[in-house]
């Protein structure tokens, strides 16, 4: 940042440090065996072999000026805890570095020399993105990858620290309930709350909950016995040592409410019916397996205003439905809240429907066809007239109706044909078919014949051999055909 040098071997000094009122010795340790790493920018290559650096009390710090040298005996101004006035870094690289020294080096089981390595090297990443800067096999030797998995392990901490913790969000409970957040443990601090509470490993808990409020938190970093310590100085490295860092606060609101449900119940009339019934169309409002209220109809529609209701989410379901209805097996689900104290649910009954199909033929010498213009008439089990139907071109007429018995009797048909004899359908079900082939017939006009007990017998007579007594037998014959179309 402040001090570039060219290709060089980093070798830090017995460097005294120390803030304008007082002095912070450093002490530089061995190199660490077999840890080196490059930095290439601007067509310039860096090289350097890791090594510890430490304060007077074996503390350790890490450099915050990539492959910058720096000199001992020089003056240093410290910010402690608050490094805001450090102008070189931007607010976001401020925060990862401080993350970064936390879990790094010293932190938990990260004890082994390497996550110093980790740590310094992932530090001057955050300081100059810009630079492509990477482990070597020797002193500038060639680029290989290593560490991968602490890396990212380090990361991971890293990145998951300021994540807004899950049990964060308004609570919403009900009158002289109890709150219990499990995560929400000793790895935090409660700033301020208006209740009494408990906390420990088990987590956080308010019991008999009377009133809304609120809890403010934040997570605790007290692996280290101080804060952050930047030593800042105008002819030498600068330095940062490891500390307990400061944490985002968390409001946690409580809110204890309750309401009510309306279900709006609803008989479904879009369609001809007089048999169905909807009374007894009974509705459960449950949470869980209890049953909290019910309400059952009359013969119409209802809508209902529930008991009162505690926040939280409920289950509506069905218990029984009316005579001539299709069963609701769905499950409402319903929440109450501040912003929705009085949720409505409609809840709409459908009828049982099916169609009635009629397909009409005419038949004549044993050949069918298809029977336009035949008029079919529509009762229910009292007697009223439903609707009529006509056939089209291609003999079929259908009637959408509910629940119920209908009667259809043909009133017209073809000329000289027959009219097929009444039947009934029942609407039971919407899967059923009601579809019915029916078959007129020409009706055939035979010859008239005179009956066999009125045929007039003559008596005996002698024979007649001459052409005038044939004449004679003849017109008797006539005669007495004529005698008997009269009496008929």
């Amino acid at each position: 940042m402040k001090k570039i040098i060219g290709i060089f071997i980093l070798v830090c000094g017995f460097l005294v440090c120390g803030g304008f009122a007082n002095a912070e010795t450093f002490i530089e340790g061995n190199f660490i065996n077999g840890e080196y790493v490059n930095k290439v920018k601007n067509n310039k290559t860096y090289y350097m072999t890791m090594q510890f650096i430490k304060d007077s009390k074996g503390r350790i710090v890490y450099c915050l000026e990539p492959f910058n040298d720096f000199k001992t005996g020089q003056s240093y101004k410290e910010y402690v805890g608050d490094w805001t006035n450090y102008n070189y870094l931007s607010k976001e690289q401020k925060r990862k570095i401080e993350l970064t020294i936390y879990y790094g080096y010293g932190y938990g089981g990260r004890t082994q020399d390497k996550w110093y390595v980790i740590t310094q090297y992932l530090i001057w990443q955050i300081i100059d993105p810009e630079a492509n800067i990477y482990f070597t096999s020797t002193l500038n030797g060639k680029r290989i990858e290593k560490y991968n998995l602490e890396i990212n392990e380090l990361l991971k901490d890293v990145s998951n620290h300021d994540e807004t913790p899950s049990f964060v969000h308004d609570y919403e409970l009900n009158y002289k309930d109890n709150l219990e957040i499990k995560d929400l443990n000793n790895e935090y601090s409660i700033i301020k709350s208006d209740y009494d509470y408990v906390i420990d490993n088990n987590g956080f808990r308010i019991l008999n909950l009377g009133n809304s409020g609120s809890i403010r938190i934040k997570k605790n970093s007290n692996y280290y016995d101080g804060m952050v310590v930047i030593y800042d100085s105008n002819t030498s490295q600068d330095l940062i040592r490891p500390g307990n860092v400061n944490n985002l606060e968390y409001l946690i609101n409580v809110k204890v409410n309750k309401g009510d449900i309306t279900l709006d119940i609803k008989d479904d009339k879009s369609i001809y019916t007089i048999e169905s019934d909807f009374s007894n169309t009974c509705y459960e409002i449950r949470d869980g397996y209890n049953v909290l209220d019910k309400v059952c109809t009359g013969d119409k529609s209802l809508i209902y205003k529930s008991i009162e209701l505690r926040y939280g989410e409920y289950t509506i379901v069905q218990t029984s439905y009316g005579k001539g209805y299709k069963e609701d097996k769905k499950e409402y689900k319903v929440v109450i809240s501040e912003s929705n104290e009085h949720p409505v649910v409609n809840l709409y009954n459908q009828l049982i429907k099916n169609e009635i199909e009629i397909l009409k033929y005419a038949c004549k010498n044993d050949i069918c066809g298809f029977e336009k213009g035949a008029v079919f008439e529509i009762r229910d089990v009292k007697g009223n007239i439903v609707k009529e139907l006509e056939t089209k071109e291609n003999g079929y007429a259908s009637l959408k109706i509910g629940y119920g018995s209908y009667f259809i009797t043909q009133k017209k048909g073809n000329e000289g044909y027959t009219l097929a004899s009444q039947y009934k359908e029942k609407i039971v079900d919407e899967v059923s078919t009601h579809k019915k082939e029916l078959y007129n017939y020409y009706i055939e006009v035979e010859d008239e014949l005179i009956p066999e007990e009125e045929i007039v017998e003559l008596p005996p007579a002698t024979k007649v051999d001459n052409k005038l007594g044939n004449i004679l037998m003849n017109l008797l014959f006539a005669l007495g055909l004529y005698f008997c179309k009269v009496m008929i």
